[in-house]
């Protein structure tokens, strides 16, 4: 019986030892939408738009690229993709990751650089050796060959035209608002790190905010969290609502995809509801209506989901809208009663009050002037980064 020696056994256990530890948590994600709802006029393009101009909803034999921000440190990384909500079958021609200004690496599919997305399906990418840390900017560059309708949930990209997923993208290229079907990526880590999933509508995904700077409240606590044993990962959807369709899925059908299965969740930050409030005032949204009770009842059914996956959870009172284009007495008496609701109720395992953080002392049913971006919705970046200042950094422990 040959004899292993100690220095290779003690090799061999270490080895092992690090591969039963590591484990796959999400970096970042980008939640898909679709067109359910009620059918309204579309809004007219706003040419001053701070997100910069819309890119087209259809692309041939063009490469589109999304630079973010990943909020976790790992050793490899890989690249979720979705089409659940397209009809058709997607032919992904290549797909490359860069790190920072690094060259591009070829993400492959089974061995292979490219991929066709079935309908209806999620589809993760093959590990890539590329290590990252938390706070660094991550490039991911699709090509598609044929003519591709892109989802309508869209993030600032570059566009060009023919396979460029080879080359780095230039720093002073222009970038459109354009759907993505890359919609996250996690890292493998040996490191003890959880994810808190911020999830709600558009003040959650960061709507008002700066292209030049860090992002939404989520982003902003992801960099105060830096460092910690907590990743932050952004799944707001602008437009969306806790119990009805419209601007995608509501917040009660999806929450199992975004935030319950999201690697590594065990913390969800509720900020939720305004949407349900404001678009009855909206005469093709009456029949929608929302009492008090009824968001109550599905703050209720999130923490019941929530609690039984395992994951804490946290829900944020709701901040003021007086002045927002679908204001109304009504809709104010409600969030009242919301917030109310909220702050006392001892099902919780922990509150973040917004509504204190944003308000007018003046004027309280009104957000700060220097806190709101313009609408009397929307914060302003000082406004997120005031509310993402407010978060306790034990807030999910």
């Amino acid at each position: 019986m040959r004899l292993i020696p100690l220095t290779i056994a003690a090799a061999v256990l270490a080895t092992s030892a690090i591969a039963e530890d590591s484990h796959w948590i999400a970096a970042w994600t980008f939640p898909p939408t679709s067109n359910v709802g009620p059918v309204v006029p579309p809004s007219p393009p706003n040419p001053n738009d701070v997100r910069g101009p819309l890119g087209p909803s259809t692309v041939a034999n063009q490469t589109v690229s999304q630079t973010t921000t990943v909020s976790a440190t790992g050793d490899r990384l890989r690249i979720r993709f979705s089409n659940i909500y397209g009809a058709a079958p997607v032919r992904v021609g290549a797909v490359s990751v860069a790190v920072g200004d690094g060259a591009p690496v070829p993400v492959t599919f089974e061995g292979v650089n490219g991929v066709t997305l079935p309908a209806g399906v999620p589809f993760l990418s093959d590990p890539v050796t590329l290590p990252v840390k938390a706070l660094d900017r991550v490039t991911i560059s699709v090509f598609y060959p044929d003519q591709t309708t892109l989802p309508n949930h869209r993030l600032r990209q570059v566009l060009t035209d023919g396979d460029t997923t080879g080359k780095p993208i230039p720093a002073d290229a222009p970038r459109q608002r354009i759907g993505a079907l890359a919609t996250g990526i996690a890292v493998e880590t040996t490191a003890p790190t959880r994810v808190i999933v911020a999830f709600g509508d558009s003040i959650t995904e960061g709507t008002g905010s700066l292209p030049s700077g860090p992002g939404g409240w989520p982003e902003r606590l992801a960099e105060r969290m830096a460092g910690s044993n907590w990743a932050v990962v952004n799944a707001g959807i602008g437009g969306n609502r806790l119990l009805h369709q419209g601007s995608g899925p509501s917040a009660l059908e999806r929450l199992d995809a975004d935030a319950l299965a999201v690697p590594g969740a065990q913390c969800l930050i509720l900020l939720e509801g305004i949407n349900d409030i404001g678009r009855p005032a909206r005469a093709e949204y009456a029949h929608e209506a929302a009492t008090a009770a009824d968001i109550i009842a599905g703050y209720r059914q999130v923490l019941t989901r929530a609690h039984t996956a395992g994951l804490k959870v946290v829900v944020s009172t709701i901040p003021p809208f007086e002045q927002a284009n679908y204001f109304s007495d009504t809709g104010e008496a409600i969030r009242q009663s919301v917030n109310a609701w909220i702050r006392t109720t001892p099902d919780l395992d922990a509150r973040l009050d917004y509504d204190a953080v944003l308000r007018d002392p003046a004027h309280p049913t009104k957000l700060r002037p220097d806190y709101q971006s313009g609408d009397w919705l929307h914060p302003s970046d000082a406004g997120y980064a005031a509310m993402a200042a407010s978060v306790p950094l034990d807030v999910c422990d």
